[in-house]
């Protein structure tokens, strides 16, 4: 995948916002489609609740961490008990890290005073470079 389709779904993700999607949707859809081919609008409406923290209420996870999480299950999550769910857990925790080394926070009302947006579109192009990375 090459730097310049990596910055394109990362700037969708920030396109996605400034049209009215919730970090947690955004970030959802543009990695996605990128690294799925599409997404469903059921797979969508799972991450609205996790816009602005949890309920919009500001004080929990960033959805754009949320969102990529979601985008993780979706691309090398497991639908039965018995698959080994190793490398889909060791690619979150390493998400989770490196988001938190880049923006100083997990926390949506830390980060808020950002600009979401850009927030969304580095923490895409973060979760891009690690898929890539692993995989």
């Amino acid at each position: 995948m090459t730097k310049r389709t990596k910055d394109e779904a990362a700037q969708h993700a920030a396109d996605l916002m400034a049209d009215g999607y919730h970090c947690s949707e955004a970030i959802f859809i543009a990695v996605g489609k990128h690294e799925l081919g599409k997404v469903t609008d059921e797979m969508i409406c799972m991450t609205t609740p996790f816009a602005g923290g949890i309920g919009s209420q500001h004080k929990d996870l960033c959805g754009a961490l949320t969102g990529g999480i979601m985008a993780i299950g979706a691309i090398d999550g497991r639908s039965d008990s018995r698959v080994n769910d190793d490398n889909c857990l060791a690619l979150t925790s390493e998400y989770r890290d490196a988001f938190l080394e880049k923006f100083g926070s997990l926390v949506c009302e830390d980060l808020k005073q950002g600009a979401c947006g850009e927030i969304t579109r580095q923490a895409s192009l973060l979760l891009m470079n690690l898929l890539e990375e692993a995989g």
